[in-house]
């Protein structure tokens, strides 16, 4: 009855192994998408309690972002207190613990097929809640986009996923974090593909818009239908305001290009020690921050008061400046905070300024400062993390006004184009990683490989057997028809063939050695089941083997086929299907 029962445990365990998680049902993968949706946006959720409750609560401020509110020595005191608590953090971590933020989710994805570690995303959870309840100048999407693929990276690892399953899970996880930090599902969804992912797939899309839509739900369920800016009605007056746009667009284009150009002379900050460049950083936001307390943290109700028109054009100059410089400051440096937020900031005071130069030049004109503001903030940010769609997609869901898609079609695509093709600058994500070749965009072929299991280009006849074996187990081998026997424990594979003509040549032979015998024998590696075709040639590559052995789990225990460098060349180039 015990072993029944073991052996029933151990068919469902094969077959969930199979057929849920390893395979390309994609009904399984749209439950744990779900899953990973609500799960995400729960820590998303809590996170941002992390950070609003002590500062409403602990502090005298009518809001989390009401820095305004606290006397400048308490600002100064916050700042210095959480600079020096993260400096104790970091300080004795390696760096590649220290890795966090949007730049680590990107190489874990190209690296390590969305394999995220513990470790990191619990430091990126107490980093970013310190530095935000402390009111460094970052954001808190970039860590959410961190925790949201974290927390999906070790759903999918504690159920086992193939490496191209788990890349598309850590997607899902990234697309509910922005769905459930802006009410936006769209735009997590593209966001998702466009920056994370770095492609469009059917395959991926559907469990992405299930989890966005999971995030969303969460996100309405605790925080209300309200999006993360309070939009009022917005509107081109007449389309003489369309070289106005193009010029708002060759401002955003610039001024992202100088943020990205100044995060890379930040970055030369990298050379000294941790504690000089996050001490340096924390004292010069509290030198700001006593004169525009505005540039504090996250800074969505200054974005507020400038979309509604309320802010004046000196201040948004100075404030502008100032987050630019302390945001670009921080990512440079690796500070635990994110730059989503700040760029969004930073366009929304471009585009306020524009807007109310506009008003000063033509007083007569009906000139809405807000819709410039809008404008500015999606601008900047399609620009600078080069995602123009992810842009429009968020622009169209906050504003809820398919007139602003034409106008804001224009504004982004010239800003992404000044970036790219007259400074010849690449997102900001890649200048963070540096001259990497992981930070370069996959070929379509790589990106197929990538998203192919590898038992589709396998061979399963194949027959396992000892070094040593007699004629007659030699016979019975020879009428299952396997095209290749794998020997156990030699690392080796034999051509059937070639055994078949050791028997005829030699009848008398009843012992029969597979490593002795005259045969050309393949050199083998071993590799999961749960790989895809782009591990198994990067392991060839690395091994300089041509054939390598599949097995079910990493112990390596029991083999499923093998796969060969022709054949998977061979999948590639005959089935584009799979492309």
């Amino acid at each position: 009855m015990t072993s029944l029962k073991q052996r029933l445990q151990q068919r469902l365990q094969e077959h969930w192994l199979t057929h849920v998680t390893l395979s390309n049902n994609q009904i399984g993968l749209a439950l744990l998408a779900l899953l990973v949706g609500l799960a995400s946006a729960g820590v998303i959720t809590l996170f941002r309690f992390a950070i609003e409750i002590p500062l409403v609560e602990l502090l005298p401020m009518a809001s989390d972002e009401d820095y305004e509110a606290l006397t400048p020595w308490l600002r100064v005191a916050l700042l210095l207190s959480g600079g020096l608590i993260l400096i104790a953090i970091f300080q004795p971590l390696s760096k590649e613990r220290r890795s966090i933020g949007v730049g680590h989710v990107l190489q874990r994805m190209e690296h390590h097929q969305g394999y995220l570690p513990l470790p990191n995303l619990l430091l990126q959870w107490v980093g970013a809640i310190i530095a935000l309840l402390s009111g460094h100048s970052v954001g808190r999407e970039g860590p959410a986009v961190h925790l949201g693929a974290g927390t999906a990276s070790q759903i999918g690892q504690r159920f086992g996923l193939a490496h191209h399953r788990l890349r598309i899970l850590a997607g899902c996880g990234v697309a509910s974090a922005i769905s459930a930090s802006f009410n936006t599902p769209m735009a997590g969804v593209i966001f998702a593909m466009e920056v994370v992912l770095l492609e469009y797939s059917i395959r991926g899309f559907i469990p992405i818009i299930l989890a966005s839509v999971a995030g969303a739900i969460v996100s309405e369920a605790v925080f209300g239908a309200e999006t993360a800016f309070v939009i009022p009605s917005l509107d081109m007056n007449s389309l003489l305001e369309i070289p106005y746009i193009l010029a708002l667009g060759l401002a955003a284009g610039i001024t992202s290009a100088i943020f990205i150009l100044t995060i890379k002379q930040f970055q030369k900050l990298n050379a000294l020690p941790l504690w000089l460049k996050w001490g340096g950083l924390s004292l010069a936001t509290a030198v700001v921050g006593v004169l525009l307390p505005q540039v504090l943290g996250i800074g969505y109700d200054t974005v507020n008061d400038t979309l509604a028109g309320h802010a004046v054009i000196g201040s948004l100059l100075a404030l502008l400046v100032c987050k630019l410089v302390l945001t670009a400051w921080a990512a440079a440096v690796g500070f635990p905070g994110g730059l989503i937020g700040p760029s969004l900031f930073v366009g929304a005071a471009l585009g306020g300024v524009m807007g109310q130069l506009s008003a000063l030049w033509l007083p007569d004109y009906p000139v809405s400062v807000g819709f410039y503001a809008m404008l500015g903030m999606c601008a900047m940010m399609g620009a600078t993390l080069r995602a123009p769609l992810a842009a429009l997609v968020a622009m169209l869901e906050l504003t809820a006004n398919h007139n602003i898609i034409m106008p804001g079609m224009l504004a982004i695509v010239i800003a992404s184009m000044v970036v790219s093709e007259i400074f010849n600058l690449p997102s900001v994500f890649q200048v963070l990683l540096g001259k990497s070749p992981l930070t370069q965009t996959p070929s379509p072929v790589q990106q197929m490989l990538r998203n192919t299991w590898v038992a589709q280009a396998m061979n399963r006849n194949i027959a396992c057997v000892d070094r040593h074996i007699s004629r007659r187990s030699a016979e019975l081998i020879l009428q299952e028809k396997p095209e290749w026997l794998l020997i156990d424990h030699e690392k080796a594979l034999l051509a059937t063939a070639d055994l078949a003509h050791v028997l005829t040549a030699d009848a008398q032979t009843d012992d029969i050695d597979l490593i002795a015998i005259p045969a050309d024998r393949e050199e083998l590696g071993q590799i999961a089941l749960k790989a895809n075709l782009q591990d198994a040639l990067d392991l060839m590559q690395d091994s300089q083997l041509q054939w390598l052995a599949v097995y079910r789990d990493s112990h390596c225990q029991h083999c499923v086929g093998v796969v060969s460098r022709e054949q998977i060349e061979h999948f590639y180039r005959y089935q584009p299907e799979n492309v």
